[in-house]
């Protein structure tokens, strides 16, 4: 049930709200990564979005407003999550956990399992996703900050077990 909760594909007009979610270079570092450029323009910001490489969706109230904005793409194998943020005057109203749910949804068809990496000190995210099914899982060796990030997974419901 998603309770008024619409998701959409991302639309200029999300990009330009989200940017403005963003109030220093290090909440943006904690979104995006080290590798995203602040200050920002909106050129900039699209490119570290990668938006025109992995699929982008804004998540939208039953006002139509924009709660929550999150990406997905294939990563080892799995429905890989990036970029998951909620609106910050309505974080804590179950944006965010809407958000992954129909995320995840949309990717059921395609893989077995989901994957996501969190900043270790992003402890409202971390637990988030962990009451949400994501687990701890051994970091991949070829990516970045393994002493500073987490990489969680969760099998998709009704996945089936090749073992």
């Amino acid at each position: 049930m998603n309770n008024g909760w619409t998701l959409t594909a991302a639309t200029d007009a999300d990009i330009d709200e989200i940017m403005t979610w963003f109030p220093d270079a290090a909440a943006v570092d904690l979104w995006g990564g080290p590798g995203f450029r602040y200050p920002y323009t909106r050129e900039t910001f699209r490119e570290d979005c990668c938006l025109d490489k992995v699929d982008s969706y804004g998540l939208r109230d039953a006002s139509g407003r924009l709660a929550a904005f999150g990406q997905s793409y294939e990563r080892y194998g799995r429905g890989h999550l990036a970029r998951l943020v909620s609106n910050p005057s309505m974080r804590r109203k179950g944006a965010g956990k809407q958000l992954i749910r129909m995320i995840t949804a949309l990717l059921a068809d395609r893989y077995d399992e989901y994957s996501l990496f969190v900043f270790r000190h992003n402890l409202p995210a971390y637990r988030c996703y962990l009451s949400l099914g994501f687990a701890v899982a051994e970091y991949p060796a070829d990516a970045a900050l393994p002493d500073k990030c987490y990489f969680l997974t969760k099998r998709a419901a009704g996945a089936r077990d090749d073992g």
